[in-house]
């Protein structure tokens, strides 16, 4: 195991995608991000990601040189044609200009098509919830068939489309909701594949269809299942929806289509349904009801969405980011091959 700084980190990453011809206003925001979402805990849309952005990138699946474009505007809708760019960069012009848009609206939606991988779904929200607004984003990977199961089958079809939400509170962390729609996230797969370590029962089915807690049997021909049964899967429906045919970025058609993430954001400007100060009055006291409950055994106190991410990242600022052998060996080999020398861990 391997510990490593945050800054560090991130000027490690940025140049690794500068030395690749990534241009250095999205190089900054990629790594920026991936290395937010280690500092977070979510390991598994963190670092981990360089190689296959890498390979992306040698592939032509990803066009740095691009410029996104709005296909469609309003003065409350945007929906942005991302040609190709990095996901993290498409969906951080979106958000911001949706955001702008709800300042003068009230309400604003759209998103984003045509795009490479937007990483952790809830940074996007999150910056609405900063801004002072609540934010919405339902995301999907449309055009080829992903690697969970819809509920009651056994062979790959929808991807992990993962849903996200941040509601701004007054005086402490934004609550923000940010999960997948299968069990577990693939990069949790791949996670737990490099550590050598089982997945918890219930996450996977392998290519004959029989249960397995064995990580690799996923790149095997195995699907991941969506939680709560129905539940997951009909969520993951309604992000196929939003993300894939309210944005044209396609649902799970062929078996090897190019990846291609859908992302559909709402935008919602709190005074324009209550008083802002009312809103914040009650959200709070909300809040304060839901932690004043008695603790259930194994839990020290309950917590908001959200808070384990920011005790986490507390932790990780202090102490510095830990990355596994086997990810920080292809992320060293990655950047030795672009020409730039790994940091000291």
């Amino acid at each position: 195991m391997h510990t490593v700084s945050s800054d560090l980190l991130q000027r490690f990453i940025q140049d690794v995608f500068e030395a690749v011809g990534v241009r250095v206003p999205i190089a900054s925001r990629v790594s920026e991000s991936l290395v937010l979402s280690n500092l977070l805990g979510h390991d598994s849309h963190g670092i981990v990601l360089v190689n296959p952005y890498l390979k992306w990138l040698e592939q032509g699946i990803l066009d740095p040189t691009s410029e996104p474009e709005p296909v469609q505007e309003t003065p409350s809708v945007l929906i942005m044609d991302a040609k190709r760019n990095f996901g993290q960069w498409s969906a951080f012009l979106t958000i911001k200009e949706l955001i702008a848009k709800a300042e003068t609206c009230g309400v604003a939606a759209g998103g984003v098509t045509n795009s490479g991988h937007v990483g952790r779904l809830g940074e996007w929200v999150e910056m609405a919830a900063d801004a002072g607004f609540i934010g919405l984003a339902f995301c999907n990977v449309g055009g080829r068939r992903g690697t969970v199961a819809p509920f009651g089958g056994s062979e790959r079809m929808m991807s992990t489309n993962p849903f996200a939400a941040a509601i701004p509170l007054e005086d402490r962390n934004p609550i923000v909701i940010d999960f997948a729609t299968s069990v577990v996230a693939e990069g949790k797969v791949r996670i737990a594949q490099n550590k050598g370590v089982d997945l918890p029962p219930g996450c996977l089915l392998d290519k004959h269809g029989k249960p397995s807690v064995n990580p690799n049997d996923l790149y095997d021909g195995g699907v991941l299942l969506p939680f709560g049964g129905h539940k997951g899967s009909a969520l993951s429906l309604l992000n196929d929806v939003m993300a894939g045919l309210l944005t044209g970025s396609g649902v799970p058609q062929e078996e090897d289509g190019r990846l291609n993430n859908g992302v559909f954001f709402i935008v919602l400007r709190i005074e324009t349904f209550r008083a802002l100060n009312a809103f914040f009055g009650e959200a709070r006291d909300y809040v304060n009801f839901v932690k004043s409950v008695r603790p259930a055994p194994g839990f020290n106190e309950v917590m908001m969405p959200g808070e384990p991410e920011a005790q986490t990242a507390a932790e990780r600022r202090a102490q510095g980011i830990p990355v596994d052998d086997v990810t920080w060996h292809n992320l060293t080999e990655a950047a030795a091959g672009v020409g730039v020398a790994a940091p000291v861990a």
